[in-house]
């Protein structure tokens, strides 16, 4: 059956968004994750702290330091928890949920690309990657 109209074009790339969009919810799952736990330290402001110089007694940070930048952290999982859901939501939704996923994929690059001028690390390019990834399947 050949489809023409708006309903069409909502129906683009279907077949590869789905499961696209899962892997993306994954990895921001896995971001979430990794941003809250543990509590005390993130996994993600240790593998940002490593090019900083030691403090005199041998920590990246001082207490108060590490509580202000672990809150922004764990602050930055929650925002990844949200676009999880997003990309789940924009996944299940028959026929895929395009403009929902358009939003959440540039959202992702832009972050992405914030990210890792910002923190000069990898991690977040993972973000734009993948969410540059999805906007181009997003038009095929």
């Amino acid at each position: 059956m050949t489809h023409t109209g708006p309903q069409s074009e909502r129906m683009k790339g279907g077949i590869a968004m789905k499961p696209f969009l899962f892997v993306v919810a994954a990895l921001h799952a896995g971001f979430t994750v990794c941003e809250l736990f543990p509590w005390p330290l993130p996994v993600l402001l240790k593998v940002a702290s490593t090019k900083l110089p030691d403090l005199s007694d041998g920590n990246k940070w001082t207490s108060p330091q590490r509580q202000l930048v672990a809150t922004i952290v764990h602050n930055a999982g929650i925002y990844n928890a949200i676009l999880t859901g997003g990309f789940v939501w924009a996944a299940l939704t028959i026929p895929v949920a395009h403009e929902m996923a358009q939003f959440l994929l540039a959202g992702a690059v832009v972050a992405g690309v914030f990210g890792t001028v910002t923190l000069k690390t990898f991690v977040p390019a993972i973000q734009a990657i993948f969410g540059g990834i999805g906007l181009i399947l997003l038009r095929l």
